[in-house]
């Protein structure tokens, strides 16, 4: 049994085309991993959401251990503990006007599907519609991305 002791981060972009290298540990990754569909919101405007990109790194509160995270786009990350606990977001969006919201909701509804040494796999949507210095924000996504390291 492998014991995860990294967290993950997962990024889900809404853009027509993403340039990755992912890799899981084996250097492999199936065809199926990077991929997302779902939306994100902002003041209104809605994109939809096709790729997912993860990587492995030291832990958020932990650094002796490591969270999953996706690429820095224009997208919504997610940070996921080694328990599978989203632990942050934040939003790389052109929408907002001022500061991007980062932080998360215990009322949104994250589920994790699969999170083992090579794979991501969930869906996470928030409770309602957000407000974050005058901007309107949500979400709801379902992802699946190979984890690199």
């Amino acid at each position: 049994m492998i014991r995860l002791t990294r967290r993950t981060t997962l990024a889900l972009a809404a853009i027509s085309l993403v340039a990755t290298s992912l890799s899981a540990t084996d250097g492999k990754a199936d065809p199926a991993d990077g991929k997302a569909e779902g939306t994100l919101t902002v003041n209104g405007k809605t994109v939809k959401v096709a790729y997912a990109y993860a990587r492995s790194v030291p832990g958020f509160f932990d650094k002796n251990t490591n969270d999953t995270k996706e690429g820095k786009l224009h997208a919504f990350e997610i940070t996921i503990d080694a328990t599978g606990t989203p632990v942050s977001t934040a939003w790389r969006h052109n929408g907002f006007d001022g500061p991007m919201p980062s932080g998360l909701s215990s009322a949104d509804v994250f589920t994790k599907k699969v999170l083992d040494d090579k794979v991501v796999a969930g869906s996470y949507k928030s409770a309602a519609e957000e407000e974050f210095f005058g901007n309107t924000y949500a979400f709801d996504v379902t992802f699946r991305a190979a984890i690199a390291r």
